[in-house]
């Protein structure tokens, strides 16, 4: 690129002082209310999130503000990647991965939910199933037939209900399910 054209969009993500700290600042705000049980960690993600948009912060701004926090902190974020390897952690998170997903986020934000959900799976003589726990919601999944007279299913249930304070479940059953790869 000619070295007299200007690349505003490179401009406009440049991550100022002021951004780092003000957003280091609500971080830590967010870090408090999450040690005192205010909120949980998908709580946080959306007040992050929320952050970005009262602020007009875009994906590649909020990237370029988190590796200048990053680097405040002693880490360098273009070998943090490397360094997992190393001992032996293998994770596919680049920035280029995160953009994608923050891209995806923001383009279907009008229908996603951040929600904390429990999974557990049952594979025993009766049962090869997944299920899938979100508040009063469980999935039980399976490629077969669903024995519900599986005793490990039934003390499942039992205790989350319990843990859901008594409250009705709603439980969908998927038999018969069909996966394949895309």
């Amino acid at each position: 690129m000619d070295d007299r054209i200007i690349d505003f969009n490179e401009l406009k993500n440049k991550a100022k002082e002021k951004d780092v700290d003000k957003l280091e600042d609500y971080m830590y705000s967010l870090y408090y209310e999450m040690a005192e049980g205010k909120i949980t960690m998908a709580e946080f993600t959306q007040k992050i999130y929320k952050y970005m948009e009262e602020n007009n912060i875009s994906q590649d701004k909020f990237l370029n503000i988190q590796k200048k926090l990053m680097e405040r902190y002693g880490f360098d974020s273009s070998i943090i990647d490397d360094q997992l390897k190393k001992v032996g952690v293998n994770i596919d998170v680049s920035y280029e991965s995160i953009k994608k997903t923050m891209g995806f986020q923001e383009k279907y934000k009008s229908g996603l939910e951040n929600k904390t959900v429990f999974i557990y799976k049952i594979k025993n003589d009766k049962n090869n199933v997944e299920i899938t726990m979100e508040e009063e919601n469980v999935i039980i999944q399976s490629e077969g037939k669903i024995d519900l007279g599986d005793l490990e299913l039934s003390d499942l249930l039992c205790s989350y209900k319990k843990v859901r304070g008594d409250k009705l479940l709603s439980i969908k059953l998927c038999e018969n399910i069909k996966k394949y790869e895309y």
